[in-house]
């Protein structure tokens, strides 16, 4: 067996950098329940036979959305036939892919060789047709559950006030360059909080999402205006309404995002690389006490692997020590603040003072090396360093920048 020092020779070069989440309240819950909401076999568009063009079709397509599903959205169409897997906005990766393999399998029990047939869970939407719905409004195939608790008092002042939300949160989907046609938020109402949610399918243009949303809002007003709390399920668009978060909080290991540096090359099964790979994999399983989350890429010689407790970085040459400018990305907030100016002034301040606290006197020896966590006021609120809001990943830094009332 070859030592660690062995491997660092031969230029396999593995670090994990564990970062511990700062765990704090937020307007969402811990809902990650995944439950049944509805399927619809679309009888007018018939039935295909085994073995058939169309058959074959469907099984490269969700061959093909068995892998990209990790994204939270995949669709493909034309013509004659189209699909479509859209998970809802914070239920990406391990969760829409769990959520895809659920509800293929409900749906092929459900609607047996149907050519048009939807499901919903409340994590995903699995959609199949022999037309091309890519893009386009489905005015008919929505529906709505509410709440058996009726809103006590004004009616029309509760309508109101969720009319606004709804229109509030459609507005934050669509809006900017990196419009994300999805949306959470809350407002006060009589004491309460209501809070929301808006998603549309990825494809839609912001304006077909804003139309979508409209619709379905003035489609089933009777369902929801005197309810505390309900929802409107759709193709297209949804959104929801509920007196309790009903979102999802990532305070699991989430999956973030992964890279294989195709450009590093593969190596062969039994090669000394492979041999290398496992002996250091297993000393690291030892420091870690625990793979959980680990993923390798194939054969790739260097992978990158991002989840919410943990970076995984392999390549074939020496990175220790070194910046890495190339592998990085970014996750943001749909919501946008009112005086930017003022809040990138009080967050880079922010962020210059975490640097400085992680930087300096630092014992090498102890876990918390390079790491800091800090909070700071922002016009009422309390700005966290960790949490909703902005969010960095890189493989030599991460930090969170989060706004919470």
């Amino acid at each position: 067996m070859y030592s660690l020092s062995s491997v660092i020779k031969r230029l396999i070069f593995i670090h994990v950098l564990a970062i511990q989440l700062l765990l704090i309240n937020s307007d969402l819950s811990l809902n990650t329940t995944n439950a049944y909401l509805n399927h619809k076999c679309l009888v007018n568009q018939g039935k295909y036979k085994p073995g058939s063009e169309y058959d074959n079709r469907l099984k490269r397509t969700l061959k093909m959305f068995y892998s990209g599903s990790y994204r939270g959205y995949d669709g493909i169409g034309d013509s004659t036939f189209s699909a479509i897997i859209q998970c809802r906005g914070d239920s990406y990766g391990p969760k829409c892919h769990d959520c895809f393999a659920t509800a293929l399998s409900a749906l092929s029990r459900r609607c047996p060789w149907y050519k048009g047939r939807i499901i919903w869970y409340d994590q995903c939407l699995l959609a199949i047709s022999s037309f091309n719905s890519i893009g386009k409004i489905d005015y008919d195939n929505n529906f709505c559950m509410s709440n058996a608790k009726v809103v006590e008092g004004n009616v029309v002042s509760f309508m109101f006030a969720w009319n606004i939300l709804i229109d509030d949160l459609t507005t934050s989907a669509t809006s900017g360059d990196n419009y994300t046609l999805y949306s959470v938020g809350e407002k006060r109402y009589k004491g309460d909080m209501l809070y929301g949610m808006v998603q549309c399918t990825k494809g839609l243009s912001p304006k077909a999402c804003q139309e979508c949303v409209s619709f379905i809002s003035l489609h089933f007003q009777d369902c929801l205006n005197d309810r505390r709390g309900g929802r409107v399920v759709g193709c297209s668009c949804s959104f929801r309404l509920e007196f309790y978060p009903e979102l999802s909080l990532n305070t699991t290991n989430a999956y973030l995002n992964h890279k294989c540096l195709v450009s590093q090359g593969k190596y062969k099964p039994g090669s000394k690389y492979e041999e290398l790979l496992n002996t250091t994999i297993g000393i690291f399983y030892v420091d870690s006490r625990d793979n959980k989350g680990f993923t390798l890429f194939g054969d790739v010689r260097g992978t990158r692997v991002w989840y919410d407790q943990c970076l995984l970085a392999i390549t074939s040459y020496d990175s220790i020590g070194k910046i890495d400018y190339d592998d990085n990305f970014c996750m943001f907030n749909a919501k946008k603040l009112g005086d930017k100016f003022a809040f990138t002034s009080v967050w880079s301040t922010l962020m210059a003072n975490l640097t400085t606290l992680a930087t300096s006197n630092v014992n090498y020896t102890e876990p918390t090396a390079l790491y800091s966590v800090r909070e700071t006021q922002f016009k009422g609120d309390t700005l966290y360093r960790q949490g909703r809001g902005m969010r960095k990943e890189l493989q030599n830094i991460v930090y969170r920048i989060i706004r919470y009332k």
